[in-house]
């Protein structure tokens, strides 16, 4: 009696599932998007200090952006990764 509900109920959660799953192309996508949206922004914000494209301190701010949001990337996934080293060493014990 109970495996005529598991079997159907197992069923219909993978394929619930399958389409929440992005393919390789669609992450690609996504982080492109994203890499352009965040030139346009630092492309903005240093035009908004009245540099221009090719001058040396449009250039430095670009860099200046860039160094940023790298350090912010990079705290980011160490946060993320003792995250997660903090929920697999819970098994340890």
């Amino acid at each position: 009696m109970m495996r005529r509900f598991i079997v159907p109920a197992a069923l219909l959660s993978l394929v619930l599932a399958l389409p929440a799953c992005a393919s390789r192309g669609e992450v690609e996508a996504g982080r492109l998007a994203k890499e352009e949206a965040s030139k346009a922004e630092d492309d903005a914000a240093c035009r908004s200090a009245n540099t221009k494209p090719g001058e040396p301190a449009y250039e430095s701010c670009r860099q200046d952006l860039a160094a940023k949001r790298a350090n912010k990337a990079e705290i980011d996934y160490q946060k993320a990764r003792d995250f997660d080293r903090v929920l697999g060493g819970l098994n340890d014990f």
